[in-house]
């Protein structure tokens, strides 16, 4: 039992702010071109036009449909409206959010709004990138948890389902690769959980419910599980690193997901 709430964590863990894939959908947003938008409006405000020469702009709205970034992930909806902007235009950069940072006179701040779809995800968790950071995540997470490398799993086949009520269902299956056989050398697995949301700042995992090989997980197993992932959704454990992110709305209907965020971006020596 202990085997299975490191390896529930693991897959839950590797996903949650800071975590593995959010570190690579992270990277290429920054870092790659965008291969591909189906609709896109932009509107600059600025009055005076010319202080556009000094850094200055007073609002800027994106309105995109149908936007491929890199390899990974497309996104269906991509919203932004921002507050106004003032940057150093001769330190700007835009290759991370910490040169971004530097380049910042005032906080950069506005409203996004983010729809993923359920195939839009599915192709990204089958991707060979995902799966291979997600395997080896995982497999070192086992090692540090148990001490020992005898426990490798391979990850097969993950699929994500949009329910009613904002439930996500996750299966999956874990193959062992190394040790000596036993009872938990191939694993199939469904998880079911709810997204609920705590003042805008935390996401928390309700409705739980799990088999292994059709077997039910136990409650206190699932719940203490939940506990250990909401505490990673929390949105406050960015502002360390002068990030402050508030969750305005999280839906899940007709099989999509629907995000809306305040974002506001600190400069390099701000303190939140």
């Amino acid at each position: 039992m202990e085997l299975l709430l490191i390896l529930l964590s693991g897959l839950f863990s590797i996903v949650s702010p800071g975590g593995l894939v959010l570190d690579i959908l992270a990277g290429n947003l920054l870092n790659s071109e965008v291969e591909k938008v189906e609709q896109l409006i932009t509107r600059v405000d600025n009055t005076p036009s010319y202080q556009v020469a000094t850094g200055k702009l007073d609002k800027i709205r994106v309105a995109s449909r149908g936007v491929n970034v890199g390899s990974l992930l497309r996104i269906d909806t991509l919203e932004l409206e921002t507050d106004s902007i003032d940057v150093n235009l001769s330190n700007l950069k835009t290759s991370n959010l910490e040169e971004i940072r530097k380049s910042l006179r005032k906080p950069l701040q506005g409203a996004v709004r983010l729809i993923v779809t359920e195939e839009n995800l599915n192709q990204t968790l089958q991707s060979a990138e995902v799966q291979t950071q997600l395997q080896q995540g995982l497999n070192r997470l086992i090692k540090q948890k148990t001490g020992s490398s005898a426990f490798s799993y391979q990850l097969l086949n993950p699929h994500l389902e949009f329910l009613e009520d904002n439930i996500l269902k996750l299966e999956f299956q874990l193959k062992r690769l190394e040790g000596r056989r036993s009872r938990f050398q191939e694993l199939a697995m469904t998880l079911e959980c709810g997204l609920k949301v705590m003042e805008g700042a935390k996401i928390e995992l309700v409705k739980l419910r799990g088999t292994v090989n059709d077997r039910p997980i136990s409650d206190r197993l699932l719940q203490g599980f939940a506990q250990g992932i909401s505490d990673r959704l929390n949105f406050t454990n960015l502002e360390q690193n002068r990030t402050f992110v508030r969750l305005l709305q999280l839906e899940i209907n007709n099989n999509q997901i629907e995000l809306a965020a305040f974002v506001r971006i600190h400069q390099e020596k701000a303190k939140i």
